[in-house]
């Protein structure tokens, strides 16, 4: 399987996760869920499956270089310790419940990090060149390099970083916003919306036959 397609599975696997179950899980008269995570209705086997896919891919994509394949493959192990530890059910969750759900939260946060991490990358266009001080090793990292790579134009850059940065806000938000009903599930959708995004502008060529 070619990157260009994986990048597209990857990303449309991502953007329309939470709109198949939010949209099937209601439509079967399921109701609506405060998150993605307590999707474990009629609705399980697809929420499960796709995470596994998403880790699955993920893992076997192979970046740019080292860092790039370190990145992908923790982020895909974390996504499939996602599906495989549910989250806290909310009745009167036992000591082995509760901790199963502090590890979800866990590989999720994780996840997601990693994920903004990934779209800072899709922007680096130049190697990191050695005896870099640190900062501007850093600065190369997340994607902020100089000239290079001419197929990527302007947009693209623009729509890496705000994906990275929109993934980044939404965590940040998460607590704070607790409170508020199906806040969860709306800042899930967000971030795997922009992380779809993100890798389906980084395998458009494949949609035009490049």
């Amino acid at each position: 399987m070619s990157y260009l397609l994986l990048r597209v599975l990857i990303g449309a696997i991502a953007v329309l996760l939470p709109f198949v179950l939010v949209l099937v899980n209601w439509g079967i008269g399921h109701g609506f869920q405060p998150s993605m995570s307590g999707y474990y209705t009629a609705m399980r086997d697809t929420f499960v499956g796709s995470l596994c896919a998403i880790g699955v891919f993920l893992v076997s994509y192979d970046g740019y270089d080292l860092p790039d394949r370190l990145i992908t493959d923790v982020a895909g192990l974390f996504t499939i310790c996602i599906a495989f530890f549910p989250t806290t059910p909310g009745n009167q969750p036992t000591v082995h419940q509760v901790l199963i759900g502090d590890l979800h939260l866990t590989f999720a946060c994780a996840a997601f990090v990693l994920l903004s991490v990934m779209a800072f990358r899709f922007a680096k266009r130049e190697p990191i060149r050695p005896g870099l001080p640190w900062w501007e090793r850093v600065k190369y990292a997340f994607g902020f390099t100089g000239p290079g790579e001419p197929g990527a134009v302007g947009w693209e850059l623009a729509v890496y970083r705000a994906s990275g940065v929109t993934i980044l806000v939404c965590i940040a938000v998460i607590y704070p916003l607790s409170s508020v009903n199906y806040s969860l599930l709306v800042l899930e959708t967000v971030m795997l919306v922009s992380f779809g995004l993100s890798w389906f502008v980084k395998g458009r060529k494949i949609l035009s036959g490049g």
